[in-house]
């Protein structure tokens, strides 16, 4: 789920201007559920490479944060950062934005230090080979009504809303992806689903309420997945399905886990976010849809060239 606005954003505000240079350390580091390296895919030319999306894909207060903005809370380690060095790139540009929607795509956003950075959008270029997107939960404020239905009862959460809300995530990610092809018609665009947060079934001490709470959350989450698919589709892009990569690495499955729980922990993870194990996780999958292939190494953290990585002017 993308990083919800109202919750996090003087946390954002505060500990991302202050330049926060954690490593990501202990239980979250370990390489919980990785599959095992296998042969690297040789990709034919070099790639330029551009990242879009939201938190989930931005990755915030996962390491050390990138200052390009600071504003955007986007991690060194996030799984764009993990796919560029694998890939191997020429280019690497990284516009993902925590709290992003589709409107911020194309229009300049304002982000939780207050200041403005572009669209992004203005990253892609006819020179572009490779887009990923990660986008959709913000929009109608879907995961702000999955927070208030995971903390009240199952009577007050707006189901019926929430899935006609999901249900419109489609047509806003087709259009997304139309328009990024029209920019770049070279490019291979990949739109990355949401991984499971949350338990599909039961419930744990992190989460805190009853499965039966649970229920109409998991519900919308998996509809906002299926309208994913559909806009990726209907856009001709290809879309990368994470729900079932991430069954069994909810937040409730310990050691398993490629999520952070409800605490802010600044250097491991926004609350109920990938930690830098889901992060490299997510690579993995889409690395697979890229080369057919898994990565020859799966290191602790991702090492792109840095000649390679694009900075953005904010």
């Amino acid at each position: 789920m993308p990083l919800p606005g109202a919750r996090l954003a003087a946390a954002l505000a505060a500990l991302v201007l202050a330049g926060s240079a954690c490593q990501s350390g202990g239980a979250a580091d370990d390489d919980a559920g990785l599959p095992d390296p296998v042969v690297n895919a040789e990709v034919a030319t070099p790639v330029d490479y551009v990242a879009m999306g939201d938190s989930f894909s931005a990755g915030p207060f996962i390491g050390t944060m990138r200052s390009d903005p600071s504003g955007c809370a986007r991690s060194k380690d996030n799984y764009p950062a993990f796919l560029a060095d694998w890939l191997d790139v020429a280019s690497y540009t990284d516009v993902t934005c925590s709290a992003a929607t589709t409107a911020d795509l194309y229009d300049r956003m304002t982000m939780f230090d207050g200041n403005v950075t572009r669209p992004q959008l203005d990253a892609v270029s006819e020179e572009t080979d490779l887009v990923t997107l990660g986008i959709g939960g913000n929009d109608f404020g879907i995961y702000d009504s999955l927070i208030r239905c995971q903390r009240g009862t199952a009577a007050q959460c707006p189901v019926a809303q929430l899935r006609t809300d999901a249900g419109k995530v489609a047509g806003r990610v087709r259009q997304a992806v139309r328009r990024i092809r029209d920019a770049a018609p070279g490019a291979e665009v990949l739109v990355v689903g949401y991984p499971d947060i949350l338990p599909t079934e039961g419930t744990c001490p992190a989460v805190g309420v009853p499965a039966e709470v649970l229920g109409p959350v998991a519900e919308v989450a998996g509809l906002l997945n299926d309208a994913l698919q559909r806009g990726a589709t209907a856009g001709g892009g290809k879309y990368v399905d994470l729900e079932a990569a991430s069954e069994g690495h909810d937040v409730c499955a310990g050691g398993r886990a490629w999520v952070n729980g409800p605490r802010l922990r600044v250097g491991v993870a926004a609350p109920f976010h990938p930690t830098i194990t889901g992060m490299r996780a997510v690579a993995v999958e889409v690395f697979r849809h890229v080369t057919g292939e898994d990565p020859a190494e799966v290191g602790e953290y991702a090492e792109p060239d840095p000649d390679v990585v694009v900075l953005n002017e904010g």
